[in-house]
């Protein structure tokens, strides 16, 4: 009912956008909001998929990601960010995303928020939970669970510096394809560095782990021990030779 009638309200209707009672589905709340509003939704399965459309809006549930929940029924990315926006979306669960990138989240050339939002049960070729690039946005206090992808099942990144606070990957990781800096944040305990591949970021054991890296112990610095690792020199004189394969062969058998 949202779409044609919106037009009309948009002029006269408050700063704060209601789901359902105002406009009958997200989308048509955020085509009738402007910069600045905020789109207040109920509880409820929406099946829909959303657009930020490059706006600066506030996207929130009333009831939190646990009973709110947009559901893109396999038909493509559900929330998608592809316009210059510094966009807040707080407390959904976004679930059934299935696209060649970003089933769950798809995010290019923009720098939203997302908070307390659960992104689940998503599939796609690069990115099964959400899919950023060229951008810097940031998740907090979020879920990355039931992702499938065969590049990053939960975040992939391309020249993309995402920041991510508190976040719980649950069987999910973060993956990248430039090696850019990703930056990975657990509010709960003291830093030190995690090596995820050839990306080195300051976070905590847990964190790291969840996000699929190495812990370096804490107090490390990145600049200090993981560009200078590398698992297979045994040896430690920076090449990785015969010395190496023979000292493995010899040490071949119970490792206490």
């Amino acid at each position: 009912m949202c779409g044609l009638l919106s037009v009309v309200m948009c002029c006269v209707a408050s700063e704060v956008w209601h789901v359902p009672t105002e406009c009958s589905t997200i989308q048509a709340a955020i085509d009738a909001a402007k910069d600045g509003d905020e789109v207040l939704v109920a509880k409820g399965t929406y099946e829909e998929r959303i657009d930020f459309s490059g706006k600066t809006i506030s996207i929130r549930s009333e009831s939190g990601a646990e009973y709110t929940i947009i559901d893109g029924v396999k038909q493509g990315t559900v929330v998608s960010c592809v316009r210059p926006s510094s966009a807040i979306m707080e407390g959904f669960s976004i679930v059934g995303g299935a696209a060649l990138v970003g089933g769950g989240i798809r995010i290019e050339n923009a720098s939203p928020i997302f908070r307390k939002c659960m992104i689940e049960f998503n599939e796609a070729m690069e990115g099964g939970g959400v899919h950023v690039s060229d951008c810097t946005p940031q998740f907090d206090n979020c879920v990355f669970s039931f992702n499938i992808a065969d590049d990053g099942d939960g975040i992939w990144c391309v020249n993309a510096k995402p920041l991510i606070t508190a976040c719980t990957f649950a069987g999910d990781s973060i993956g990248y394809k430039t090696g850019e800096m990703i930056t990975v944040r657990d509010t709960n305990s003291d830093f030190g560095a995690c090596c995820i591949g050839e990306t080195c970021v300051q976070t905590a054991s847990v964190a790291c782990y969840e996000a699929g890296g190495l812990f370096r112990g804490e107090d490390e610095r990145c600049l200090d021990v993981c560009p200078e690792t590398c698992d297979e020199d045994v040896n430690e004189d920076h090449r990785v030779n015969m010395t190496d394969l023979l000292r493995v062969i010899m040490a071949f058998g119970y490792c206490p």
